[in-house]
This record gives structure tokens, sequence and C-alpha cells, in this order.
């Protein structure tokens, strides 16, 4: 007598019955130790910009933090884009960022830098024009090489004569600020590219802003200022400093 098949199960939604994990690649082969030495170098390397960037002047310093930043930035989009795509295979990313962040750890411990800054002593000339009838002001001059020591970073002159009490004048050629201050009330500023522009009449600047002239037009704005400091302070700069040490 004949006998009828059993019936076939129902086939299951979306048929995911036929679907089987695909068998995962151990974890330690040679493919994975290739990668991570790419990223511990890759990762020296980037510790190594970053030290060096982070030694420039700080004018320069846009330079760190685009390395920082972008590198940063680059990782963690990595990061994601392998746990989007490949799955989520966190032991390996792990292992990945493990090895990333120790070579960068390393990079900046050991990384180039460049010479510190340094002072050395020059002197200058101070020549006011307004106030009228102040005395003219000349002196010893602390100069202050950049980290580099290709370029000067900061003059800072001597108490300056015909005020009282007399204040001290300081350039940041990074910053480009300048000041006149007492430190008792009165501070004169100047601020921006332009206060740094050598007259027409100057002659050439020094190797590295060692020797120049500049007109300096001071602005009070100590809010503690009393009638008797001045409002505005004219005055033509001149100074020359030594080349800076080996470094």
């Amino acid at each position: 007598m004949f006998r009828r098949p059993p019936p076939s199960p129902p086939p299951t939604p979306l048929g995911i019955e036929d679907l089987e994990e695909e068998p995962r690649p151990p974890l330690i082969s040679r493919r994975t130790l290739t990668r991570a030495a790419v990223l511990f170098v890759g990762g020296i390397a980037w510790g190594a910009a970053v030290r060096f960037a982070d030694s420039l002047p700080v004018d320069a310093g846009f330079i760190g933090f685009v390395l920082k930043v972008g590198g940063g930035f680059a990782f963690v989009l990595a990061i994601a884009l392998v746990l989007l795509f490949r799955g989520f295979e966190v032991d390996r990313v792990a292992l990945a960022a493990f090895f990333a962040v120790a070579g960068a750890t390393i990079g900046l411990s050991v990384g180039p830098t460049v010479p510190p800054a340094v002072v050395v002593t020059g002197t200058f000339s101070f020549v006011p024009s307004v106030p009228a009838g102040l005395p003219t002001t000349e002196g010893d001059l602390e100069c202050e090489w950049a980290n580099g020591r290709w370029k000067i970073g900061a003059l800072r002159a001597s108490p300056i004569d015909g005020f009282v009490p007399p204040p001290e004048l300081e350039l940041d050629f990074l910053r480009k600020t300048m000041n006149l201050s007492d430190g008792d009330g009165s501070t004169l500023v100047a601020v921006g590219n332009d206060a740094f522009v050598s007259p027409p009449d100057a002659p050439p600047r020094g190797e590295g802003d060692r020797s120049g002239v500049l007109d300096l037009v001071l602005l009070q704005v100590d809010l503690e200022s009393t009638p008797e400091d001045p409002l505005e302070v004219q005055a033509r700069f001149t100074w020359d400093c030594p080349p800076p040490p080996p470094g």
C-alpha cells in the first residue's frame, strides 16, 4: 500500500534557515600582525609629529591643533566604519586601538623637538614724541629667541625714563602685542600686525627680527589709570640683539 510522505516543515521567515555563520579567522594571524605593525608604526609617526609641532613657536600652534584634531577624528572614524561594515568584532578593534595608542605614546615621548627659547641681552633706544618733552631712554634689552631660535619672540626693555613710576616696555612678536605698563594702574597697549610694521625710512630688519626700528603708538587701556597717566604714547623704538647660542 502506497504511503504518503510526511509533510515538510513550513519555511521560516526570510529564509534565514539557509544562512550559516561564516567561520571567523583567527585573532592572531599573519594578516592581523601586519596590521598591528602598521598601526604601531603609524602611531609612533603621529606622536612624533605632534611632539615636534608642540615644540614650535606659539604662532605655529595651528600645526599641532590640526594634527591632534585631524588625526584623532580620522582614527575614531576608522574604528566606527570598521565596526559598522565588518561586524562588531570588538576584540579586533580593541587590539588595533591598543597598538595605535601604544605607538602614539612612544612617539610623544621620543619624537624630535626644536631647541627651546633662550634669552640674550641686547640694546635699545626709546625716543618719545608724545607726550612732548620726555627724555630718550637707552639701555639693555632682554631679547627672547623663540623656540627653534630662528626668530625673535619677545623684547623686554628696562624701565623707560620720564614716567612716574617708570614703566617697562614689552613687545611680543608672536602674539602681535606690545604694552607699556608700570604695574601701578597705567597700561598702554598696541595690537595687530600693523603695530609691528617698520616705518618707510627705517633700515631693513635683521635676520629673524634681531634688529630693527618701530614707530610705537600706544593707547591707555587701564581702567585704574589716573589723570596724571598718559592717554597716548608715541615713540621710535630701535633695538639690536645678538644671535642666539647654538641649540
